[in-house]
């Protein structure tokens, strides 16, 4: 499944940088994701709770940030395991600097196994937009936060 977006934020590249790469705030704001204890040079042991109305799962497995570039770019590849299956996600992140604002552009793929892909498709691609969006609506309140 294609990811692809991008989301204005009111704060600068640099804040914006890192609040997205702080694993305290990815705690807090994405949807599902429960821990991250660091492993390695930017990887981490993750915990993730996902799923599709019933079919909902316990997911352990990594996050790891890679070919960072301070303030400018980064990729997110989240490999997982549960009892409903698998998730990976491999996302490039660029926060592109606006005039008062940091337009945050994310793409890549995410793939999914196992009874929670049994949903379908377009189901699973209208849960992955539905997630993405409060995130960022997640970080977006906590530039204002840090900010204030």
């Amino acid at each position: 499944m294609q990811l692809k977006g991008q989301k204005s934020i009111e704060a600068s590249p640099e804040v914006c940088f890192r609040l997205l790469t702080d694993p305290a705030v990815l705690v807090r704001t994405m949807p599902g994701l429960k821990r991250m204890e660091p492993i390695g040079d930017g990887t981490y042991q993750a915990d993730m709770e996902m799923g599709v109305a019933a079919i909902r799962g316990r997911y352990s497995g990594t996050l790891a940030m890679q070919d960072i570039v301070p303030n400018t770019s980064y990729r997110m590849v989240m490999d997982g395991q549960g009892p409903g299956g698998f998730v990976n996600v491999n996302l490039s992140v660029q926060f592109v600097p606006q005039e008062a604002s940091c337009n945050v552009v994310y793409e890549g793929e995410a793939k999914v196994g196992g009874t929670v892909a049994g949903v379908g498709q377009r189901m699973l691609s209208g849960v992955a937009t539905f997630i993405m969006n409060q995130f960022f609506g997640n970080v977006a309140k906590e530039a204002r936060e840090v900010q204030q």
